[in-house]
């Protein structure tokens, strides 16, 4: 019985724990970025990143101060007219590195009318000097050569970190 309940409060904390880190990701990294790709704030969304961040696209990979410029070239000047939203498949951390797969959708308005653009994440983290960062940036817009849609992803939970 003691055994039990020892392993009953053994796994309580730990989930508690995990909650706790997964709070403080969403506060450090989801929330920013969420503020700064919707305000076009390059500065804001390079600070989420390591310094030597990896940013992989199908057919590119772009390191540190070369994604970095890159971000800050594209956000400069541009319409204040995105909005993005997250759902996750797996968030999974143990104290100073994390590792979360997921979807995100941005809703772009043009012209009066939405236009929406789907993909699948994942990105690694780390605790860099008590600061979570985004160490590495996957994304694409396909799985198994199948092009992900709003229309296949309509029954995922988004999330809006604001």
């Amino acid at each position: 019985m003691k055994s039990s309940l020892i392993a009953l409060f053994l796994l309580i904390s730990s989930l508690l724990y995990s909650q706790e880190v997964q709070t403080e990701i969403d506060n450090q990294i989801w929330i920013p970025f969420t503020k700064a790709w919707e305000s076009n704030d390059g500065d804001a969304y390079n600070a989420i990143h390591s310094d030597d961040v990896w940013r992989i696209n199908p057919g590119r990979l772009l390191v540190g101060d070369e994604y970095k410029k890159r971000n800050s070239d594209r956000m400069k000047g541009q319409e204040k007219n995105s909005f993005i939203e997250f759902s996750f498949e797996t968030r999974i951390e143990n104290g100073s590195n994390a590792y979360e797969v997921g979807y995100y959708r941005i809703t772009r308005k043009s012209d009066g009318a939405d236009q929406q653009f789907v993909g699948r994440f994942h990105v690694a983290l780390k605790k860099i000097d008590g600061q979570w960062k985004i160490i590495q940036d996957w994304d694409t817009d396909e799985i198994n050569n199948v092009k992900l849609t709003a229309e296949s992803l309509k029954n995922r939970k988004f999330l809006h970190f604001q």
